[in-house]
């Protein structure tokens, strides 16, 4: 076939084009190290190793969560850490108090202390996050979760939610725990409770001590004179009563203060069991036996829960002196174990931050094995053999170099020199 000058140059001059194409692109590969620099090159290549990267970056975004929920989860541990030493501090206190000898001077000592931990407690409630998020506010962490009201008691206004974090493609790890259940749902005897409860009944007891009993006694001889105080709301009263022949529980329904009828029926109802009798002297409510001591003890009313500044449930006892027959939570015995079971609440809580934060430890060893793996799959997939890359150019070059020598003599020679 004849092959025209012009034919020639045009195909010399592609193969040129294409042979700088070949030497620009392993030059690129040389420069990055990159195997594949366009998706064209090896299109099945591309796409794995595109998947591989996007999976790489969400591996670094696991990572990411997994610190954070740590960082979370730690200062967490170092909160209720906090909280669990200013509980063994008032149990220490509890105790302390406890004992017969102390005089009222020091257990007003020990009530300025309980009210310095009270409001340490607080602080260590409203704790923020290094982001200034609440830690124990549940979803609502842009408020202060525990604050004071009018009435002295500290409400919670948070949520019962828990921050979680995504660490892997199918789990997500709690990076605190639930502050309602934590600082407002202490189990006592009493029922549930907040740990600012608890501490305020502790402090309302020492305040009170020296002016409330919480057993009375008088003699046969001049009986016992009783008065109702409460509010006018009916509830239950009830309350160990003991005669000359014996010992029982005296409960009495519907009870409103300044009212002594339901008492009265209770008393009476009871009374071949106490040998103690009631009656109305002087609008007041009179307990009389034939002989020996009667003895009233474990006041409880329906709905007093903890003890108060200025208890509003109580039985005024006698006539000169007044006592102040107070139900059996008013007393400093009653509130040793609350402090107990806020204490282990406590506990229990930054146990469940240390499993987490031993899920968040696992976890993050695992994304970082996972992360290694992708990377030395990327790596194979992406990395330019440089060795066989430059082979592969220097072979180019000298064919690039090769051909145009040849094109330039072939272009020089004329018809005349075919003729010679």
């Amino acid at each position: 076939m004849t092959v025209s000058t012009k034919l020639f140059a045009d195909t010399m001059l592609k193969r040129f084009d294409t042979l700088n194409e070949e030497i620009q692109l392993r030059q690129t590969k040389v420069s990055t190290g990159k195997e594949i620099t366009q998706a064209s090159e090896k299109p099945l290549e591309a796409v794995q190793l595109s998947a591989l990267v996007e999976h790489s970056t969400q591996m670094e975004s696991f990572q990411r969560n997994v610190k954070t929920a740590q960082d979370r989860l730690a200062l967490g541990d170092t909160v209720l850490q906090e909280a669990d030493a200013i509980f063994v501090r008032l149990r220490e206190q509890a105790i302390a108090a406890n004992n017969d000898t102390f005089a009222a001077s020091d257990l007003e000592a020990i009530g300025i202390e309980v009210g310095q931990l009270r409001e340490a407690l607080l602080g260590l409630a409203n704790t923020r996050s290094s982001d200034g998020q609440a830690l124990f506010g549940g979803y609502a962490t842009d408020i202060i979760p525990y604050q004071q009201g009018e009435d002295g008691r500290v409400k919670y206004l948070g949520d019962g939610g828990e921050h979680t974090l995504a660490v892997s493609e199918s789990m997500r790890l709690p990076t605190s725990v639930n502050g309602g259940e934590v600082f407002m749902q202490v189990q006592t005897e009493n029922g549930s409770q907040s740990i600012f409860d608890i501490v305020d009944s502790f402090e309302a007891a020492l305040l009170t001590h020296s002016g409330t009993k919480d057993i009375v006694t008088a003699q046969a001889e001049g009986g016992m004179t009783l008065r109702i105080n409460g509010d006018r709301v009916p509830r239950e009263w009830s309350f160990d009563l003991s005669g000359p022949d014996g010992t029982t529980t005296i409960v009495a329904k519907g009870v409103v203060g300044g009212s002594s009828e339901r008492v009265l029926e209770a008393i009476n109802a009871a009374s071949d069991v106490t040998g103690v009798t009631a009656s109305m002297v002087n609008g007041q409510l009179q307990l009389n036996s034939a002989s020996g001591e009667i003895k009233l003890s474990n006041l409880a009313v329906e709905g007093v829960d903890r003890a108060e500044r200025e208890p509003t449930f109580t039985m005024s006892v006698g006539t000169d002196p007044v006592e102040t027959f107070a139900p059996k939570i008013q007393s400093l015995e009653a509130q040793l174990s609350k402090i107990v079971a806020g204490g282990t609440d406590i506990a229990i809580s930054r146990t469940t931050v240390g499993a987490r934060l031993l899920r968040a430890e696992t976890q993050e060893d695992v994304l970082r094995t996972r992360s290694v793996s992708l990377d030395i799959r990327i790596n194979e997939l992406s990395s330019a053999d440089l060795e066989q890359v430059i082979t592969e150019m220097k072979t180019l070059m000298l064919t690039q170099s090769a051909a145009r020598q040849a094109y330039s003599q072939i272009g020089q020679t004329s018809l005349f020199d075919y003729l010679k």
